[in-house]
């Protein structure tokens, strides 16, 4: 099937194509490739070859009247039926999404960049954090104190901000969503939200075994708000950096923009400055930056169960350090979702700009 706007051009045999063409005055020239030839003569942006009477010469064709009476043949003899609407052949969301989300499976595990190098780099650095603070969770000194916040800041920062990593294999992609939308493929939606289901068992895998790492080695406690933290957090990161992707023409841009946004977000999550001593000016960011939430959860998950420090502390109990953090009151389920509302609200602002800036439409 031979189309040009829209319009049928040829319809039949392959091999036919070149004679059909030939037939109507266009002869393809000796050693030429017969698919370039054709579609130069119906893609109007080849302004020396196209030919718009192709398709009126097609209407009143002997082969076009030859394929409406073997339609018709087929139809009388009860062996097809006519297409009687466009629910007929319109795309169905619930298949487009299912085929998105095989395609995305495989995406994610053929490509060792999206999630497989990831996967090693967090094990990695998660399991020197975990040997370099080893048997932590059995000492209560002064040391031990400035230990536990520093590790806890550099996890809800750092193990975030590797997200950025994610930003150069979704620019990759971009173009053939651009493509297949603009081909009617499917829908911004179906696309977005079969990424996000299909991002989910990787940042689980990712959280998981860096938990695994950190948590019994350090001795921290509460091994399943640990993760369910750290993997609310990489989804909220990911859907920002989706965002980021969306927004700046090359990659080099997103992580630096990523990069900056992040660090605003880590100086006002209450570790450099608690709370009560961070300036009006910038408390705003205390609250839309979700690494507050991840902090915060962390250090609550760690301190509230220390019910004293070793004689000499600065704090006499986990409780007085929450206080002194302004983390004495954390609600654990709540700011878990905040993360998790923060993850569907970037990918909702990630698929409003797909869908009006990125149509696939020139």
């Amino acid at each position: 099937l031979l189309l040009s706007l829209g319009h049928t051009v040829y319809y039949g045999k392959a091999e036919g194509t070149v004679g059909y063409l030939s037939a109507c005055g266009h002869t393809c020239p000796t050693y030429s490739n017969p698919a370039d030839f054709a579609l130069a003569l119906v893609n109007a942006d080849f302004d020396d070859a196209y030919d718009a009477s192709l398709v009126d010469k097609y209407a009143s064709s002997a082969a076009r009247a030859a394929t409406q009476q073997a339609v018709a043949k087929v139809v009388a003899a009860g062996q097809g039926s006519v297409l009687g609407g466009t629910s007929d052949y319109a795309l169905k969301p619930l298949s487009t999404f299912a085929t998105l989300c095989h395609r995305f499976t495989l995406n994610n595990m053929r490509n060792p960049g999206i999630y497989w190098v990831r996967l090693v780099m967090y094990v990695m650095l998660c399991l020197m954090i975990g040997l370099m603070y080893i048997g932590l969770g059995d000492e209560y000194d002064y040391s031990s104190i400035n230990s536990r916040t520093s590790m806890l800041f550099y996890i809800a920062a750092f193990l975030v901000f590797m997200s950025v990593a994610v930003l150069p294999f979704f620019m990759m992609e971009r173009p053939v969503f651009l493509r297949e939308r603009g081909n009617g493929a499917y829908g911004v939606l179906a696309w977005v939200f079969a990424n996000l289901v299909c991002s989910v068992p990787g940042l689980a895998l990712i959280s998981i075994l860096s938990t695994v790492c950190v948590v019994p080695l350090a001795g921290l406690n509460g091994f399943g708000v640990f993760f369910a933290a750290l993997f609310c957090s990489l989804l909220a990161a990911e859907g920002f950096m989706c965002l980021v992707g969306a927004i700046v023409p090359h990659y080099i841009i997103g992580i630096a923009l990523g990069a900056g946004v992040y660090g605003f977000f880590m100086l006002c999550e209450g570790a450099f400055k608690v709370y009560d001593d961070i300036p009006p000016w910038f408390i705003w960011v205390h609250y839309i930056g979700f690494h507050t939430y991840s902090y915060r959860v962390f250090m609550y998950n760690e301190f509230e169960p220390i019910a004293a420090f070793d004689d000499g502390a600065p704090f006499a109990s986990g409780a007085e350090l929450l206080d002194f953090y302004s983390f004495s009151i954390v609600n654990v389920g709540r700011d878990l979702a905040a993360l998790v509302g923060f993850g569907l609200f970037f990918h909702a602002c990630f698929a409003t700009v797909l869908y009006f800036f990125h149509t696939g439409r020139r």
